[in-house]
């Protein structure tokens, strides 16, 4: 029997979530639930997974997907507020929610306690270490750390970190499930940040000081990150597209956590503060992202 036969995406409304559950659809047979604590945040999630720029309908369009293909993985997809109903006879459970401790245990703690028992229970924290996330669950050796990048049904990337606790078994069957729908999963030693988060939130934060000092325009060094360094997307794109508000609260962990070089640049202060948490059209109560904070064109001025 083909394992997973049903994936639970918590939090699969949001930005990360919902391209954890496509990732799930395109690349299994697995039957795909998407869990939130709203009902407008599921509708969001599903809107997104069907039509959105990565969704079912663009993978059609490109001639990843046929329309048959996609007609099947929508019947394979629910999307619901009910836990118990989401979580029913899931094998793999995803953890896709704000990056906030107290949060994260919350819904690990609910998906512990109302799914099946031998169910495993994967996080996509991209920053907190796994130990700490899995000390607040009955049983610790179920939770895998498994941080997915975005757009998560496209990078293949996953960085897969191994707790102290965590049960072999939990670890290979996730490994092998990442490696069957396509993804290169990479296994790093449990630690805040791990290797990806670590790194590239120092790129991301010194681009927001430079940009404070006037060196460059979001524009501009978007363009020179693209042009210069080959990155798919630029640092204000990328913040704007993947929220801003992960990156936020992952470098107040990794300052909490491993000291004044993670600290949060001022100007990120003011933009989170003022509400702008990232795209509106992927995280529904932003007020916008980078660009509309600070008004400017995504056109660079020097071209």
């Amino acid at each position: 029997m083909t394992w997973p036969q049903k994936v639970a995406v918590l939090g699969g409304g949001g930005v990360m979530g919902h391209g954890i559950a496509l990732a799930c659809l395109q690349r299994s047979n697995a039957r795909v639930s998407i869990v939130s604590h709203r009902e407008q945040t599921v509708e969001h999630g599903l809107g997104l997974i069907t039509h959105s720029r990565f969704g079912l309908a663009g993978a059609v369009e490109k001639g990843r997907l046929t329309e048959e293909q996609a007609k099947d993985a929508r019947a394979r997809l629910t999307g619901t507020t009910s836990y118990e109903e989401g979580l029913d006879g899931a094998d793999l459970i995803f953890e896709s929610v704000p990056e906030l401790i107290e949060v994260k245990r919350e819904v690990l703690q609910k998906a512990e306690s109302l799914g099946p028992a031998d169910a495993v229970l994967a996080t996509n924290t991209s920053s907190i270490m796994i130990a700490e996330l899995a000390s607040a669950l009955e049983d610790p050796s179920r939770l895998v750390g498994a941080h997915w990048f975005y757009p998560a049904n496209v990078l293949p990337l996953v960085e897969v970190a191994r707790s102290a606790f965590v049960d072999d078994k939990a670890l290979t069957d996730t490994l092998a499930f990442l490696r069957s729908i396509g993804k290169r999963p990479v296994v790093v030693k449990d630690s805040p940040g791990f290797f990806m988060t670590r790194f590239i939130n120092n790129y991301l934060a010194e681009a927001i000081r430079l940009l404070e000092l006037g060196i460059a325009g979001p524009a501009e060094i978007d363009e020179m990150v693209k042009t210069g360094l080959g990155w798919p997307m630029g640092v204000f794109e990328l913040l704007d597209a993947s929220s801003f508000e992960a990156f936020y609260h992952a470098q107040e962990y990794l300052h909490q956590t491993c000291g004044e070089r993670y600290a949060v640049p001022s100007l990120a202060h003011q933009v989170f503060k003022a509400g702008y948490l990232g795209s509106a059209e992927l995280r529904p109560g932003s007020r916008g992202g980078w660009y509309d904070f600070l008004g400017v064109d995504r056109s660079s001025e020097s071209r």
